[in-house]
């Protein structure tokens, strides 16, 4: 009997929570988003950066007069970079009857819920979401980011114009950190480049013996692509254990991680990357100082900031136009011109960005430089 009033209890509890998650998603007063993001893991520090940038974005669009006079509420959901754990977070976001949801970094968990969403009737808005794969996935899609193809062309074109004739490269088996891989031997599969490759599983803390089989295929140049801050760690260090010590190529992961290059700086001296770049302008002039006068520190990484409140900002113009149902949400984003902090924006006929560019960059005296 004690067993049965306290599972009635439970159920109780369970039933009054949603109860007023579902008020709160629907309540008048507000318009409410979702916003699903690495707020734990190993790429944190963007999930940190992207949501404070984006409670920036809101308490601007709320001291403007909000969502035609409704408060915006953004709901925010932790998944790891984990794809399992995107598909949880999604699932809860959707229980709670939001349908309009923005998704940052890493790509594998947007390809773990894009199949779903047309059947759920979900509309789902990126930022750092840049897997070539994920050009066209869905009609329910749209990415305020470029592909990693650019990403790729850069960094095969320093193999070809440096005159490397081999190139090794490891890569962590995720969407993003493997399609770059991919994307370069792409670019590379008309010249007379030699490539090797090893790759590791996400989470592995041991990648000595992948690292070995580069060491002594002696290429001239090594590229490392990882999915996140913890993988790049382990690799570097490693590297160093082994006295690894090449000419090296990083993906933006690595290049972005602040305290990873100046960890490793003699590693990485000369080190080359690519990022996607944000022209200054005054208007990301004033949300950089507006982030660094709120919480004390500038933005770690500053195109991540620029294209966040771009994405909180075009959703909220979005819904005052088009108020919250999908398919309005899907044209207006179809056919949008916003100017804002990063930029123009709109998108081509598969949901990409339009007119989004990616640069060079090297490693000199453990910072990042543009080329």
């Amino acid at each position: 009997m004690q067993k049965k009033i306290i599972l009635s209890a439970i159920v109780i509890i369970v039933v009054i929570i949603i109860g007023l998650v579902l008020l709160k998603s629907t309540d008048k007063g507000v318009v409410t988003i979702g916003a699903l993001m690495p707020l734990t893991g190993g790429l944190s520090s963007y999930g940190e950066s992207a949501q404070k940038v984006a409670e920036l974005a809101v308490a601007d669009i709320n001291a403007n007069g909000g969502i035609n006079g409704k408060k915006l509420v953004i709901i925010y959901e932790d998944h790891k970079c984990d794809p399992k754990e995107m598909v949880t977070v999604f699932e809860k976001t959707l229980t709670s009857g939001i349908h309009i949801m923005n998704a940052v970094a890493c790509s594998g968990t947007v390809s773990a819920v894009a199949p779903n969403l047309v059947s759920k009737d979900v509309l789902l808005f990126g930022a750092v979401t840049s897997a070539s794969k994920l050009t066209g996935i869905s009609p329910n899609f749209f990415r305020n980011w470029a592909s990693d193809k650019q990403e790729g062309k850069i960094l095969a074109n320093q193999i070809i114009n440096n005159g490397y004739k081999s190139v090794a490269i490891i890569n962590e088996e995720t969407d993003y950190a493997k399609g770059l891989k991919m994307d370069v031997e792409n670019y590379l599969k008309d010249s007379e480049v030699k490539i090797t490759s090893e790759s590791f599983a996400s989470g592995a803390t041991d990648v000595r013996t992948q690292l070995t089989k580069l060491k002594s295929a002696k290429a001239d140049v090594v590229l490392v692509s990882v999915q996140t801050v913890t993988s790049g760690e382990v690799i570097l260090t490693q590297m160093e254990q082994l006295k690894f010590t090449p000419k090296m190529l990083i993906n933006y992961n690595i290049l972005k991680a602040t305290t990873v290059i100046k960890a490793h700086a003699a590693l990485l001296e000369g080190a080359v990357g690519a990022d996607y770049f944000i022209k200054n302008s005054i208007g990301l002039d004033k949300v950089l100082a507006q982030y660094k006068a709120t919480y004390g520190v500038d933005c770690p990484q500053r195109n991540i900031c620029a294209m966040e409140y771009d994405a909180i900002q075009i959703l909220a113009q979005g819904l005052r136009e088009k108020g919250d149902s999908v398919s309005g949400m899907k044209a207006f984003l179809s056919t949008v011109k916003y100017s804002g902090v990063s930029g123009e924006v709109s998108f081509d006929s598969k949901n990409d960005r339009n007119n989004s560019e990616y640069l060079p960059f090297m490693i000199k005296g453990g910072e990042t430089v543009k080329i």
